[in-house]
């Protein structure tokens, strides 16, 4: 294989362009291609680096790295940094194939899109957002605020670790996927998300029934709680989980939700 002209090391100030072309992945999002080009858009000041004085070479590497990608957002960082390894070996060396970086790319992909799922959709937002609602319902306006900045401090955090280890590990994060950690991490991440659903439905959702009986007027409510303490919640939360399910749209389940929680309110249920 030729061996491309190199015209300098990647330095920490091109790590940091990374990164933060990183954030901007998505706002080029097509059905064509995805990510694809918000993809080449991440790595190009780095690619006209490593390529100034090889137009040809440049031109081949902006479109490889044009191609369908598709993952978490928040998972693409460490790609990149890979990616931007691979191309400076390539650039550098000459001595891997221009086809190895693809196959690297779609074979990161998948499984880093599962990991990020589970640990963000799954994981981080409900336990940042159960955070920001205990706050918001005690009546302090900090609850959508603690909630933005937890969220952020965690996904910055994993970008520039991402970013940065990508790049140190270079090919060999495929050998430590391959390990069966990763697997256990996205195992662990659905645990503990789901963990946090569970508890969520418990201490936000209320159906606070207000229906008595007898000389005592004992409470339906305790009643039921009684013998299952927050079933209603559970069986609420599990109505409106099976709905979206079935493909009802979020609004109307909201609009569904008022309309009950009026006409209840109004005939002495709620």
């Amino acid at each position: 294989m030729a061996k491309n002209t190199y015209t300098g090391e990647i330095t920490k100030k091109d790590m940091w362009t990374l990164f933060w072309r990183g954030m901007l992945l998505q706002l080029s999002w097509n059905f064509e291609r995805m990510q694809g080009l918000g993809y080449a858009y991440c790595v190009l000041p780095i690619l006209k680096k490593l390529y100034k004085d090889n137009p040809e070479g440049l031109k081949k590497a902006v479109k490889r790295n044009m191609e369908f990608f598709n993952t978490t957002a928040y998972m693409a960082l460490p790609i990149l940094g890979t990616t931007i390894a691979m191309e400076e070996r390539l650039a550098k060396e000459g001595d891997i194939e221009e086809s190895t970086i693809s196959s690297v790319k779609v074979s990161l992909m998948g499984p880093l899109a599962g990991i990020g799922d589970s640990m963000f959709w799954n994981t981080l937002i409900p336990i940042c957002a159960g955070i920001g609602i205990s706050l918001s319902t005690g009546g302090s306006l900090l609850g959508p605020i603690v909630f933005l900045i937890l969220y952020n401090i965690f996904t910055t955090a994993v970008r520039w670790f991402g970013v940065t280890k990508g790049y140190e590990l270079g090919t060999g994060i495929i050998e430590k996927m391959s390990s069966g950690i990763m697997q256990r991490l996205t195992q662990a991440a659905t645990i503990i998300g789901l963990m946090v659903v569970g508890v969520m439905v418990a201490t936000n959702v209320n159906v606070p029934i207000a229906i008595t009986f007898g000389p005592t007027q004992k409470s339906l409510l305790d009643v039921i709680n009684g013998i299952m303490p927050k079933i209603l919640p559970l069986t609420f939360s599990w109505i409106t989980y099976k709905l979206m399910k079935k493909g009802v749209d979020a609004t109307w389940i909201l609009l569904g939700i008022i309309v009950i929680c009026l006409l209840g309110a109004a005939v002495g249920i709620f």
